[in-house]
């Protein structure tokens, strides 16, 4: 029994599908589509004399319309009152011939277009014949084809004068002309949108002191910023200035311990922009990253500390994985601490913090770490 098997190109397209409804895949980054166009034009021309022309122009010899533009591209009307060959005599009948040329296209030369055309005759009342209108679907104009397309028939003289497209002794051809340009690819990724401003406005307003209705005394130094900013930012802050906690006199300073001033900048900083001063953490050594992880916590800025611990776990050396291991712990960074626990994992590594001045802080202020051998988790440790 014969069994379809699954398309598997038609799966892979359904799952992408899925995915990105379902939201598991963005959109992508880029756009872009395939236009196709045409323009239409007309150009009539008037032979005036007619009858001065007829049987003396000769065959194969045109006159010429002025030249016209359609589509970017340069056209004449040639039209050969006596036929453009002998063969267009037509039983003796005599036929007028009329072909639309493609000149060129601007400034360069040959070039090539694709167009469909009508070349008609005008009666007296300005429209076009319906006894003499010949068109053609689509052309190709230009090297290697042809840079000429039209009718070596494009009317009998004898019915010329019966069929009211002479007025008087002047004749009009009307040519209706539809150039179909190549198809041009463009890129429809949207621009991206303006970085945000609020950020850049609200910096302002700390630096400025604008508006600023709280004071706060950091060792001295003085920081002026927004209590309605602060509070929507920080739960401590919120509680601090604005709910029982908040001091009765607004005028006079919140006064701040515990925190070194420059920290405290880089804080308020933070704070209104959600972001560190210029340069981020590249600046800053490890021991100002750790004081920045301590304030972010006492403020309860959990993106800020989630950062500084990221930081951390990045910068873990024998110097430093002991500061960061009571500091992990002391504040609830899981994450920084399995870092810290991991580095030191090998006897080796182990062996060199052990000799540092920082794992006899690390055993007096966080005993538990150390005792019974929950530091590594059970890592193997060589013992002298």
């Amino acid at each position: 029994m014969n069994q379809q098997v699954p398309n598997s190109n038609s799966n892979a397209i359904m799952a992408d599908v899925h995915d990105l409804i379902s939201g598991r895949r963005r959109p992508p980054d880029t756009t872009s589509r395939c236009l196709a166009e045409k323009v239409t034009g007309t150009h009539d021309f008037e032979v005036a004399n007619y009858s001065l022309l007829v049987g003396r122009t000769g065959v194969g010899r045109a006159i010429k319309s002025a030249p016209f533009t359609v589509g970017g591209c340069i056209w004449t009307i040639e039209f050969y009152p006596d036929g453009q060959s002998p063969a267009d005599c037509f039983c003796c009948m005599g036929a007028a011939s009329a072909y639309v040329t493609l000149c060129g296209g601007g400034a360069v030369l040959p070039t090539t277009a694709i167009a469909k055309y009508t070349l008609s005759l005008l009666g007296r009342d300005g429209r076009p014949s319906r006894l003499w209108r010949r068109h053609a679907s689509s052309a190709t104009y230009g090297w290697p084809n042809p840079r000429s397309w039209g009718f070596n028939v494009f009317y009998l003289r004898p019915f010329l004068r019966l069929s009211g497209c002479l007025d008087g002794d002047r004749l009009r051809i009307r040519c209706k002309l539809t150039v179909f340009a190549a198809p041009r690819t463009e890129d429809t990724t949207p621009a991206p949108p303006p970085p945000p401003e609020l950020p850049g406005h609200l910096c302002r307003a700390l630096r400025d002191g604008r508006g600023a209705d709280v004071t706060f005394d950091v060792a001295g130094r003085e920081f002026r910023a927004h209590r309605a900013v602060l509070a929507a930012r920080s739960p401590v802050f919120d509680a601090e200035l604005l709910g029982p906690m908040a001091t009765v006199d607004k005028d006079a300073a919140v006064r701040v311990v515990g925190v070194e001033p420059a920290i405290f900048e880089m804080l308020l900083h933070f704070v209104y922009t959600e972001s560190l001063p210029a340069g981020g953490f590249d600046g800053y050594g490890t021991a100002v990253t750790q004081h920045l992880l301590v304030a972010a916590d006492r403020y309860g800025l959990e993106r800020l500390k989630l950062m500084c611990a990221e930081k951390l776990c990045k910068t873990i050396d024998v110097a430093t994985v002991t500061t960061t291991l009571a500091l992990a712990d002391q504040h609830h960074c899981q994450e920084l601490k399995n870092a810290c626990v991991a580095f030191m994992a090998s006897p080796k590594v182990l062996r060199a913090v052990v000799a540092t001045d920082g794992f006899k802080h690390l055993m007096a202020s966080c005993p538990h770490l150390v005792s019974n051998g929950s530091l590594l988790d059970g890592a193997s440790v060589e013992r002298k």
